[in-house]
């Protein structure tokens, strides 16, 4: 085995872009995951306010809706964003559009066929849900809110496929807009039906699938222009992609089903613990949980979203970085927000229960319960994404069904015995905690002795990536620095034996383009960054270029230049490159210019 990191050579300080991409891609899943959710949270708030309690259980008893079209939307968009990331960081344009458009074909399909499922079996499907034993009216309820609830599937499935993808193209616009559309669209929806149209739970459910097209609505708008890297055609379908699809997808659609399980089981233990007033009072931590663990969820998308480009590239060192920010966000964005939830509980109770009392005080206790198992909770999404980036399947797969299901559930009733409905509480804090406990055990004891520091426990195979001494890493802002890399690059290419033909190309390579770059990318006044990136691997020479300038496709540009009589020296180290190299690949993910050139 190699011993990746002995040796390496001092180097200029890298991973500022991959740092500032991976909060960019945090902040906007953040933010999709919010707009996934106000709906569940504005509905539950005003129907406890305005309907009372037993609709606020109703809306409770209603909420594995959510998981069960996200088991839907979780399998297609994790593996479709798994496979997308990977044709980026490969280079693969046109493995990128057969995966899309495979993609959504299948998510229309399925997605119309599960709304009219929920539309003509409501009452059965509210029976799977739990609502079985409730008293009719209770029953009623929450087969008229999933009635108005279900039409909204195929807009839910699409958003949450799209949203990630218009990060990875470059758009983290679109999505906040279309999140405040949702939220705007679905509050003037429930206070319609509930003071001007007196429609009850059925009018809640169908102004959260108003919503939910309105913010489509918003996110399609991305794919109207021209240039992304995202096409739907028939002609492009790949129906090779399936079997990948659905394999890396499957470790959020298990996630998903044992999210829809999980309040199941919890209310009839509940209904045997404390009656009604539990569900109600859980009712109120599920709408809660939907905005306090968004920052988690968006933490861990970003994990698999950044962690899979680097899986695709190769990249041990960036892929460190999305690690390390990964666990820097949880230490302390993370912490923050579990502190200031516990301490605002109580008022976040009242917004779902206005009335005082043991109602409210017990809904309160369960927030703060769920404020103390934030961080674990992250810990173990980001992990499991992190599986996911990596291809352990199986782990992923064991992870989300902790998080999900068997960790909360385990804890519950074990400690309900004991402590009664405070254990039901205690289980969320306690569960997570414990699978945090188990994840670390896991990492420590698959240490990589070979590998150092951070790199030891990211559970990374002998071959990945390349050993320090075959591989150069810069980070690159003059065009001095341009001219000392190409000196570097003949030093480095005469220690691996590589021919001088090839060797003077890959000098010409950094010195045309890294040098394009900072005199035409660089000169907006704005401050900006160059990441180069150069290895030899299987005999191969590969050179990596990361800038966020302004999109500038070089390839295509170069494609469309003609000699000029009058300068016949004007862009001929480009076009000398492009006509020799054995492949030039260019794309605009997460709105950057990403280029590699293989020689």
């Amino acid at each position: 085995m190699k011993a990746q990191n002995k040796g390496r050579p001092p180097r200029t300080p890298r991973g500022s872009i991959t740092a500032s991409l991976f909060q960019k891609t945090m902040l906007t899943l953040l933010v999709a995951e919010l707009s996934a959710a106000m709906c569940a949270i504005v509905d539950a708030i005003l129907v406890g306010r305005f309907l009372g309690a037993a609709a606020l259980a109703a809306d409770g008893l209603a909420s594995p809706f959510f998981s069960v079209v996200s088991i839907v939307s979780g399998l297609l968009m994790v593996g479709c964003l798994n496979l997308c990331t990977n044709a980026v960081g490969m280079g693969d344009m046109k493995r990128l559009s057969g995966v899309f458009s495979l993609t959504l074909t299948i998510a229309a399909a399925v997605s119309v066929l599960l709304a009219l499922f929920g539309v003509c079996f409501t009452g059965r499907v509210a029976v799977l849900f739990g609502a079985g034993g409730a008293s009719a009216e209770l029953f009623d309820m929450t087969c008229a809110y999933m009635k108005g609830l279900f039409p909204c599937a195929p807009a839910f499935i699409l958003f949450v496929i799209l949203t990630p993808l218009l990060q990875l193209d470059g758009d983290g616009s679109l999505p906040k807009l279309a999140g405040m559309v949702c939220t705007a669209v679905d509050i003037a929806g429930d206070l319609l039906s509930i003071f001007v149209f007196r429609g009850g739970m059925f009018g809640i459910g169908l102004a959260s699938t108003f919503s939910q097209y309105a913010a489509l609505g918003v996110v399609l708008l991305h794919f109207l222009k021209k240039g992304g890297m995202f096409r739907f055609s028939l002609r492009a379908l790949s129906f090779r992609a399936l079997p990948p699809l659905l394999r890396d997808g499957l470790p959020r659609a298990v996630c998903m089903f044992c999210r829809a399980l999980l309040p199941i089981l919890l209310n009839a233990l509940l209904i045997r613990l404390v009656g009604d007033m539990g569900v109600s009072a859980l009712s109120t931590e599920i709408g809660s949980s939907f905005a306090l663990a968004a920052l988690g969820w968006g933490i861990g998308g970003a994990v698999l979203m950044m962690g899979g480009m680097m899986v695709g590239e190769q990249n041990d060192t960036d892929l460190k970085i999305v690690v390390k920010t990964a666990l820097a966000d949880i230490l302390i964005g993370v912490v923050a927000l579990a502190a200031l939830a516990f301490a605002a509980s109580p008022g976040i109770a009242a917004l779902f229960i206005p009335e005082s009392g043991a109602l409210r005080d017990m809904a309160a206790d369960a927030l703060r319960c769920y404020a103390l198992c934030l961080p674990f909770l992250a810990f173990n999404v980001a992990s499991a994404n992190y599986f996911q980036a990596l291809t352990h399947n199986m782990g992923a797969h064991l992870i989300n069904i902790g998080i999900e299901v068997a960790a909360p559930a385990a804890a519950a009733w074990l400690l309900s015995p004991f402590l009664g409905v405070t254990g039901v509480w205690l289980a969320f804090p306690v569960g997570q905690a414990a699978l945090s406990l188990i994840i670390v055990l896991r990492l420590v004891l698959s240490r990589d002795s070979a590998r150092q520091g951070l790199e030891a426990y990211m559970l990374l195979g002998p071959d990945f990536g390349v050993a320090a001494e075959d591989c150069i890493e810069r980070s690159i802002r003059t065009m001095d620095e341009v001219v000392a890399l190409s000196t570097e690059v003949t030093d480095f290419c005469a220690a691996h034996g590589i021919d001088e033909k090839r060797t003077n190309h890959l000098a010409l390579c950094v010195e045309e383009m890294a040098g394009n770059v900072i005199e035409h990318g660089f000169c907006d006044g704005r401050p900006h960054r160059l990441d180069v990136r150069i290895l030899v691997k299987d005999g191969r020479l590969t050179l990596r270029m990361r800038d966020d300038c302004a999109l500038f496709d070089l390839k295509e540009k170069a494609g469309k230049w003609a000699p000029d009589p009058e300068h016949p020296e004007r862009g001929i180290g480009i076009r000398m490159i492009m006509s020799t190299a054995e492949s030039v690949v260019y794309s605009g993910a997460m709105n950057t210019n990403n280029l590699i050139v293989t020689i």
